[in-house]
């Protein structure tokens, strides 16, 4: 089960950027040129390629679900072999190195490995007084300790996961505004995401 979750990690580190970039893109131009468009009843053309294929195979549910899952785990243990990573790295400067294309793959690498990585960002959740008296809060994670750069000392950066929904917001508070949660930080995301519906797991709590 270990060596399963370690190289599905892996693969997914170094697929989700690269897919969700290519979705973002194809979803682009399909807006602007109107790629994907049947070519004829019951029949879809794969843009760029313009090969043609019959609704009829696109029947079998979860076998696209199954090959991509098998294609991650295939990427990630591949991911070990010295030619593989010199591979993978060739790809990660050339998409880090396409004007705008960059914009978007940086954005989703780091927020991939922000959660999945063997180094987690968001690993310090807090609950954050919006006011000086703690009646209305909100759940976020710690992911800056020291603003000094920024001219903000004794402040710190918290980032707030909204529920059903991929955006978030970035708040600098004072650190007496936030209180840390004694709970994993997989679980503390888990319910914010879902609304408060997910049960966390406490843990060292009586």
């Amino acid at each position: 089960m270990r060596f399963f979750v370690r190289n599905f990690i892996r693969g997914l580190l170094f697929v989700a950027p690269v897919a969700a970039t290519i979705a973002i893109l194809v979803y682009v131009f399909d807006l602007i040129d109107g790629l994907l468009k049947p070519s004829g009843e019951g029949v879809w053309k794969v843009p760029f390629v313009g090969i043609e294929i019959a609704s009829e195979t696109l029947a079998f549910r979860g076998v696209g679900f199954l090959l991509t899952i098998t294609g991650i785990l295939v990427i990630g243990m591949l991911t070990s072999n010295v030619l593989t990573k010199w591979a993978l790295r060739r790809v990660d400067q050339l998409f880090g190195h396409v004007p705008v294309v960059k914009l978007i793959y940086s954005a989703i690498k780091d927020m991939v490995e922000a959660f999945v990585s063997e180094e987690k960002k968001f690993d310090k959740p807090v609950l954050l007084a919006l006011s000086a008296t703690p009646e209305v809060e909100v759940i976020g994670f710690i992911t800056r300790e020291d603003l000094e750069e920024f001219g903000r000392p004794g402040k710190v950066a918290v980032y707030v996961p909204q529920s059903y929904n991929f955006a978030a917001n970035l708040i600098l508070v004072p650190r007496s505004r936030v209180t840390p949660i004694d709970l994993p930080s997989g679980d503390v995301m888990a319910f914010v995401v879902s609304g408060g519906v997910s049960q966390a797991t406490q843990t060292n709590q009586n």
